[in-house]
């Protein structure tokens, strides 16, 4: 038992010297090499410690080797721009005055939910709100607000996402599908080619696929004409 405390202390004193070389990150602002190399990090450690069979250099030897590992990699992203954006890729504009660049998206296999999700946790709650918005390297996604943009004035709820019909959406929104197939035909698009349709109240917004979005208030006798659906719920339960 005696063993197995000096082996915890003495990798323990090791990890903390190695974790300081690596520099002062969160867990949410590692690039993708130093997420991998501090994942690996917590599996050598274990090893020596649980099992007092295994000498102790071999797992101080493979530490220093991955702290050593990240020291080059770190050295060499910041003498090459090309060796940078190959080890941690290059941030991406997912949102631009025109909408959601769903294309880009695409290629980061970021969903539109992930972007609304997103988004949320910065307390934009419509993409009419954002000017710009950029996914950076680390997975966070930096925000450019649309100041001219007003707030909606509830949840929006979403009816139609990537090119999916929400259905059970429709009577926390007040409407059914009738209102949702001539919206769209009404704006000559077809749902499979709708990134993003969402009620919030009496406006609308339609993100098409390589369009720009359309963002309108609907008249009150024309929204109850096209809907014969109840009136629009509270956005409890809603998949938003």
């Amino acid at each position: 038992m005696l063993v197995v405390f000096i082996r915890t202390i003495i990798i323990y004193i090791c990890l903390l010297i190695g974790i300081r070389l690596m520099g002062k990150r969160t867990i949410g602002e590692l690039q993708p090499f130093e997420l991998v190399i501090t994942l690996a990090i917590a599996d050598l450690a274990c090893m020596p410690m649980q099992d007092i069979s295994v000498p102790l250099v071999y797992g101080l030897v493979p530490l220093f080797t991955m702290f050593l590992l990240h020291l080059c990699f770190t050295w060499l992203a910041t003498k090459s721009i090309k060796f940078r954006k190959a080890l941690n890729g290059k941030p991406v504009i997912v949102v631009t005055p025109d909408g959601i660049d769903s294309e880009a998206m695409a290629k980061l296999n970021f969903t539109v939910n992930d972007l609304l999700e997103s988004l949320r946790s910065q307390q934009f709650f419509s993409i009419e709100q954002i000017r710009y918005a950029v996914l950076e390297t680390n997975g966070n996604l930096s925000v450019m607000e649309n100041e001219n943009a007003q707030s909606p004035e509830c949840i929006p709820v979403t009816l139609v996402i990537e090119g999916k019909k929400m259905q059970t959406n429709y009577s926390v929104a007040g409407v059914d599908d009738s209102f949702v197939e001539n919206i769209l035909r009404e704006k000559n698009f077809k749902t499979e080619d709708v990134v993003l349709f969402t009620k919030a109240n009496d406006r609308i917004f339609i993100q098409p696929r390589g369009n720009k979005f359309v963002s309108e208030t609907l008249d009150r006798d024309t929204e109850t004409a096209v809907s014969g659906a109840d009136s629009p719920k509270t956005a409890n339960g809603a998949n938003i």
